[in-house]
């Protein structure tokens, strides 16, 4: 990729993960929202928005962005981590889990991402009959009032020791028995180093994982178990959340918990923690999310690129998105996205739409359906006003 002149736009803290990815291959520029003022240069190639930042900017300012494509990052699951469909989004890199679909962001426009894992090593030794069992938990701070409990229940009648790893429960640390601490999510890979197992959920699980710790999954969807090779693509699906088909604040059974817990002890496994590291490599390593970045970035630019060129852009190869369907009401046939109407549409140009598929050029579609040249400038004004709604999208 050639190093490319890239405006970062964000509130509130910026996303180191994608900042260092970029800054490797791209000349990038950081703009604080509502800083715009200061900035000094322009003709940048591409536009990054991360989070809610675009609704802050001045007027003035946001006309200027309109000549560049841009790429929103999506890292918050609330509303600040969601944008409003525009003729200037080209791409969105969904790193908060959020379905932006049901919003109106069509799926094929999105690139769900997971971020990387910060450590990669093999840290995995085992006893099995440890004189002090070490179990490093990290809480969601969500539902789990409850599984804490039980965990420290098991751990009271055993001869384990428990390190709690969260920032939001330091201020409990001395309302815990002896044989329990807390440490500061910071210290979290060094906890893991020294532990025979942990019980996790979520990224933490997959930090574990990636060090080659025997991980026991226990989140807000319940008790998802000892991650293994096997149940391993299982609890992936629900991202280590808890257990597949599990719902918020589910019970776990206590002596459930206690069985996976021991499991642990039952015999060496490093052999599947150095597969199940494999595993998550394949998916969480910052190579993936540094590839997947960097092909969005391509993507967008030559896509812009061959928008701007009268030749370029008749070698796209238009397809309908997600949110597109066409109704039909007393003889008519209406665009829709969502529940929102745009429009009557004549029977032809629908027709010339269900040959859309992201595998014919705009020029094979002009050549297939026999279009005049005067015709030729209407069809892509249909189509590029379809793009601009996000109802069609261009597959290079």
């Amino acid at each position: 990729m050639k190093c490319l002149h890239i405006l970062y736009l964000y509130m509130g803290e910026v996303e180191s993960i994608v900042l260092k990815v970029l800054s490797t291959r791209c000349s990038v520029q950081l703009c604080r929202a509502g800083e715009e003022n200061g900035l000094q240069k322009d003709g940048w190639d591409l536009v990054v928005l991360q989070d809610a930042v675009y609704c802050l900017l001045q007027t003035s300012f946001c006309h200027k962005l309109k000549k560049y494509p841009w790429l929103f990052v999506s890292t918050r699951p609330d509303i600040r981590g969601y944008m409003a469909p525009a003729t200037n989004l080209f791409g969105v890199v969904n790193l908060s889990g959020i379905n932006l679909s049901l919003w109106g962001i069509p799926k094929e426009l999105q690139v769900r991402l997971d971020y990387p894992v910060e450590k990669v090593a093999d840290w995995y030794f085992y006893e099995q009959q440890p004189e002090v069992c070490r179990i490093a938990y990290c809480p969601t701070g969500n539902s789990v009032q409850e599984n804490d409990f039980k965990l420290i229940s098991f751990v009271q009648k055993t001869n384990a020791f428990l390190t709690i790893v969260s920032d939001r429960y330091r201020a409990l640390a001395n309302a815990f028995p002896p044989f329990v601490r807390v440490v500061p999510e910071k210290d979290g890979l060094a906890v893991f180093k020294k532990s025979h197992l942990v019980v996790a959920s979520g990224q933490d699980a997959v930090c574990a994982l990636a060090v080659c710790k025997p991980c026991v999954v226990l989140g807000d969807c319940g008790l998802g178990g000892l991650v293994t090779p096997a149940n391993y693509e299982q609890l992936q699906s629900v991202s280590f959340s808890g257990r597949k088909g599990g719902c918020p604040g589910e019970f776990v059974p206590i002596d459930l918990l206690e069985t996976e817990i021991r499991t642990v002890f039952s015999s060496d496994c490093k052999e599947e923690m150095l597969a199940l590291r494999k595993k998550v490599l394949a998916v969480y390593g910052m190579d993936c999310f540094s590839t997947s970045l960097t092909g969005e970035v391509e993507r967008i630019t030559a896509l812009s690129a061959r928008l701007k060129s009268r030749k370029g852009r008749f070698e796209l190869k238009p397809f309908r998105s997600s949110v597109f369907r066409v109704e039909e009401l007393d003889g008519k046939m209406y665009i829709m996205r969502g529940l929102q109407c745009l429009g009557e549409i004549e029977d032809e140009m629908a027709g010339l739409l269900k040959q859309c598929d992201g595998t014919v050029t705009v020029s094979d579609l002009i050549g297939r359906n026999g279009f005049e040249p005067e015709d030729v400038v209407i069809l892509w004004e249909n189509l590029y006003a379809l793009w601009k709604e996000k109802l069609i999208l261009f597959a290079l």
